[in-house]
């Protein structure tokens, strides 16, 4: 009766390590996945540091935090390789295909690779606050392909994309393009992306990265130099088609056109306190700039007048956009309400453009520090060189 149990038990552990043996192993994709994904995280780390998950749970095989290469002066003044850690990530997900499947010769005659993902993680990629990239390796010329998930949905299905997966459950085809190769200067091109915070508070349903309020904080009046870079930026986000630029003195006089609406509200007109705890404060004016425009910008701290070299300048730049019937617009580095924004008032006011319909526009550091405010990406490029003199805060 033992000898039988024990020959029992015998067989059970027979089949169960069959079993076992069938079931333990690494097959053909496993194989090439393993020599794929440390070379391509080999690759990543040269523009950055390798990050992944501990656990696989999120559809996202790797992800790279990205660096900018610059350069720091030692202490014998010579230019020292720097990496600067930036605040954005890029994620990847990886495929493979073997070269039974895609041979050389029909990889460099296609399109475009068709790649098979799950519907629910093609749209967690899309919706993610920061990139996601479908990656692929093509085994047969050793190279990766790979593209920005969300340029590939908008790509394949424009605005239809949600409509398209409503009813969709399981598989879904992309196509990632066969040109789209991830090489190191791709890689280290990838430090353009940019993320941030949208937990905080938001200004007219927009997320703006901080968390100041764009109609009462002001800016502490920052140097020449760093006031001219940031008004500059400002047109040019706003896609200010630059046609030419003169100094004269302590003014420089722009002449382009705006291409999209430049539009602010200056806090030096804002309401402030709260009357009572649920009242409604008064909002500034809304002013805006479009189209051809004469733009003014006076570098100087607290003017009291123009110098004759400044003053001709003026007078022949005030002319030329009175006869383009052009729009005018002066940065002053000083306050709005202040003794330099008075100056300008009263100048424009008695000059060509004083009487003409629409008139002129000027922009004090108030109204300067809305638009960076709600230019998110002006204020992140500038933040670490921005002091506030007056800072409120959105609840």
């Amino acid at each position: 009766m033992i000898a039988a149990r024990d020959r029992m038990f015998e067989r059970k552990i027979a089949v169960g390590a069959g079993t076992l043996a069938g079931m333990v192993g690494m097959g053909e994709h496993d194989a090439l996945e393993n020599r794929y994904t440390p070379r391509f995280e080999a690759l990543l780390s040269e523009s950055g540091v390798v990050v992944g998950y501990r656990r696989d749970r999120a559809g996202i095989d790797t992800g790279l935090h990205l660096f900018a290469r610059e350069e720091r002066t030692s202490k014998n003044q010579d230019g020292k390789p720097y990496w600067r850690a930036l605040a954005g990530r890029v994620w990847f997900q990886l495929k493979g295909i073997h070269e039974s499947t895609m041979s050389a010769d029909k990889f460099r005659s296609a399109d475009h690779i068709t790649i098979t993902v799950d519907s629910e993680h093609l749209k967690f990629w899309y919706a993610a606050p920061e990139p996601v990239y479908l990656v692929v390796y093509i085994e047969a010329v050793d190279l990766f392909v790979g593209t920005d998930v969300r340029e590939l949905v908008e790509r394949q299905w424009g605005q239809s994309f949600y409509a398209s997966m409503r009813e969709r459950n399981g598989k879904v085809s992309v196509r990632v393009p066969t040109t789209a190769l991830m090489n190191p200067l791709r890689i280290a091109e990838l430090v353009d992306h940019r993320s941030m915070r949208i937990d905080g508070p938001a200004f007219r349903g927009r997320p703006l990265g901080h968390r100041m309020d764009p109609l009462r904080s002001v800016l502490a009046c920052p140097s020449a130099d760093l006031w001219r870079r940031i008004a500059m930026r400002i047109l040019q986000v706003h896609d200010f088609r630059e046609a030419s630029r003169e100094p004269s003195g302590e003014l420089t006089f722009v002449r382009g056109v705006l291409a999209q609406t430049l539009l602010w509200q200056s806090p030096a007109l804002a309401e402030y306190g709260y009357q009572y705890a649920d009242d409604v404060r008064d909002e500034p004016v809304p002013e805006q700039i479009f189209g051809r425009t004469f733009i003014i910008l006076d570098s100087a701290r607290d003017r009291t007048a123009l110098s004759d070299e400044e003053g001709r300048a003026l007078d022949g730049f005030l002319n030329k956009a009175a006869a383009d019937d052009a729009s005018v617009a002066v940065f002053f580095r000083g306050h709005d309400l202040s003794g330099t924004g008075g100056l300008w008032r009263s100048t424009l006011h008695e000059s060509v453009v004083g009487d003409r319909n629409g008139g002129w526009r000027q922009l004090g550091l108030e109204a300067l520090s809305s638009l960076v405010l709600t230019a998110t990406l002006v204020y992140l490029e500038f933040a670490p060189d921005l002091d506030w003199e007056n800072p409120h805060y959105l609840h």
